[in-house]
């Protein structure tokens, strides 16, 4: 395993598609874990008969395709912002707030719009308007803390909020500290996310309240800081199995922090406690921060161009997804929890090819005008070169 130095990295262009694989990567563990039961199947024993156990021990691993997407989300935003004090001299702050409203609010407000639309449907829930109105203005994450998990399907939705929080101090810092004081901030991130983590432990919270909590996910953002720093400027060459090793390190460090540690306790008894949650985080973001060193570099000969695709338009898959599966369970398969084993396949491709449709049209014909207007304020492009639907 070995780094070469990369030469012109301070140009206008910084675009990998490895990146895109590994989004849509991050989404298909979140996916997976949204649908797939949440205890013992009798569908599922029958489907995977020995591998069974296995199952059960991965899906819950599914839920750190979220740390995945933090971490590579602050990776990135620290490479391109870093990249553009290289080549300005300085950081427009005011052009990178415009980006990532034009990125971000007008597929997140949609969502909310579908997500009123489905309280509002015969056998909706009227109160679902309310709890989108805390989404609406990024509070979702401190709702779904004090009021557990909503029924609507907009209830991924909370962590853009989280996002947005990372946002409000990312270009100012980038603007003005050194290599060394960005360690510093990230240590203290660091720190600050364990000492929530040990409190959050100290009065048993739960579950659904800790994952929620923007604070204990300020650790990914941190880690995630910290890889640009290691690696960049930099093109790392690895071997294939080092990078299905590096891999395998990730996904044992989360195998490791819901087995053992059961950090992730939403369908057990009790919090497990501080020590068990700090590790099991840290953990968490270990496994996401390996994840994506093992994907740095990657030949693009390796990389299928529908999983680049699928990368490309994870946003939406994101916000759809659930839509997909409420669209499925109710209209489509309304007996989805009587099913047959064969049966329950075929359900999960429909929800997954609907949330795919409805990304791919999302991307196509709403998302684009928008993607538009945010490259014209773009110093360092990180678009494809020949995609003209950006």
């Amino acid at each position: 395993m070995g780094c070469l130095q990369a030469t012109g990295h301070t140009t206008g262009r910084f675009y990998r598609p490895e990146l895109d694989v590994l989004r849509f990567f991050a989404f298909l563990l979140i996916f997976l874990f949204h649908i797939f039961p949440d205890g013992r199947d009798p569908r599922i024993d029958h489907l995977l008969k020995g591998l069974a156990p296995v199952f059960y021990a991965t899906v819950p691993t599914g839920r750190y395709g979220l740390s995945l997407f933090f971490t590579l989300s602050s990776y990135l935003i620290c490479e391109l912002l870093l990249r553009e004090r290289e080549a300005t001299g300085t950081i427009g702050v005011k052009q990178f707030y415009i980006r990532r409203i034009l990125r971000i609010w007008p597929l997140y407000y949609l969502g909310l719009a579908l997500g009123v639309a489905v309280a509002l449907l015969p056998g909706g829930d009227h109160g679902d308007i309310a709890e989108i109105a805390w989404f609406a203005c990024f509070m979702g994450s401190r709702y779904t803390a004090l009021h557990g998990w909503t029924s609507n399907p907009i209830f991924p939705l909370w962590s853009i909020s989280v996002e947005e929080q990372f946002y409000l101090f990312a270009p100012w810092i980038m603007k003005f500290f050194n290599r060394k004081s960005l360690c510093g901030l990230c240590a203290t991130l660091i720190v600050v996310a364990n000492a929530r983590l040990y409190f959050l432990g100290t009065v048993a919270a739960n579950d659904s309240y800790i994952w929620s909590d923007s604070l204990v996910h300020f650790e990914c953002f941190a880690v995630g800081i910290l890889l640009c720093l290691a690696v960049r400027s930099r093109v790392c060459r690895i071997a294939i199995w080092q990078r299905l090793l590096l891999i395998a390190a990730g996904w044992s460090c989360w195998l490791y922090a819901c087995d053992c540690l059961h950090s992730n306790f939403e369908y057990a008894s009790a919090n497990p406690g501080s020590w068990s949650l700090m590790g099991g985080y840290a953990l968490g973001a270990l496994g996401a921060s390996l994840m994506l060193l093992a994907s740095l570099g990657t030949s693009p000969k390796l990389l299928p161009r529908r999983f680049i695709y699928l990368g490309r338009i994870s946003y939406g898959l994101y916000v759809y997804h659930e839509f997909a599966i409420y669209i499925t369970t109710r209209f489509i398969l309304r007996q989805a929890s009587r099913i047959e084993a064969p049966i329950l396949l075929l359900k999960i491709s429909i929800e997954l090819g609907l949330t795919i449709l409805m990304a791919a049209l999302s991307y196509r014909f709403f998302e684009t005008p928008f993607l538009k207007m945010k490259n014209r304020h773009e110093v360092i492009k990180s678009e494809p070169i020949l995609d003209a639907g950006s």
